[in-house]
This record gives structure tokens, sequence and C-alpha cells, in this order.
């Protein structure tokens, strides 16, 4: 967990990153979404574990219950520590059949991919694992912190 986790996610005191560049050139806000779930998967174009985790999030994406988001964000480009452009990001929706105007880019970061949070209702993020997930795994847990049957992690 990131200390913007610890501190409430978007409920956090902490300043915020500006929103993310879409792939359609908008701009993606996960905490503009209250009373939703957003499922946010980080990859990057350079990264062989993301190529491969790429399909799964679609799967699961397209299989998502009601109330939930998706979001692709790419953490760099084409290369290691290189800020991922908006064509990377066109180009990544194109070939993993993403919806563009939820393919994002931060520009670069040094996260480990790849990595998942789901950000809840309350704008807190309720989970966060770094590596690879089926598209049932991401359901099964999207699915189980929906119902109840998984509790967020608290910090307080």
């Amino acid at each position: 967990y990131t200390r913007w986790d610890e501190s409430g996610g978007c409920q956090s005191p902490m300043e915020r990153d500006p929103p993310w560049k879409s792939a359609a050139g908008g701009s993606v806000d996960v905490c503009a979404y209250p009373g939703e779930f957003v499922w946010v998967s980080y990859g990057a174009p350079w990264c062989t574990a993301s190529r491969g985790q790429a399909p799964e999030v679609r799967v699961a994406a397209r299989a998502a219950p009601p109330s939930s988001r998706f979001v692709m964000n790419l953490t760099s480009g084409g290369e290691p520590f290189q800020p991922a452009t908006l064509g990377q990001a066109r180009a990544w929706a194109s070939q993993y059949g993403f919806d563009p105007a939820m393919v994002t880019t931060e520009g670069h970061s040094v996260r480990t991919i790849p990595q998942h949070a789901l950000i809840g209702p309350d704008g807190r993020t309720w989970f966060r694992y770094i590596g690879y997930l089926t598209a049932e795994e991401i359901l099964a847990r999207l699915r189980a912190y929906q119902a109840g049957e998984i509790k967020p992690k608290r910090f307080d």
C-alpha cells in the first residue's frame, strides 16, 4: 500500500496528482466515481508481464459487475524510465481491446508492475496487489468486496 492509500485514498489530505490523460484525449480521475468500485491495473508496454496481464484485465472489465469501472494505467512508455505517451496509450487500447477513454498515462512512475488497486465506493483503497492476476481472480476479488465477504484494509 502507498502513503496515499494509508492516508485515506480519495479522502486523503495529501495532494493528489492531476487526473491521468486518457487515450481518447480526455482525463480520468479515479476519485470521480463516488459510490462505485474502480479497479486500476498498472502496466507498461516494455513489460512482458504487463503485456500478459492486459488480456486478463480486458476480460474482467467486460464481465465486471454493475457499479464497477476498470482503468488501465500505463506507468511508463516503451522503455523503462520513459513517460508513456498518448500514442502508446491508444496503441495499448487498440492492441488489447480496451475502451480508449479508460486507458491512461501517468507520465513516468517507479511502480512495480503489474500492479492492481481497488478503490472502494467510499474513495478509499480497499485492495492493492503486485503481480499477475487472472480474470477469474480479479472478478472473484471484486465480487467478494462488493458482497461484503471481504472487508477493506483499515489503516487507522
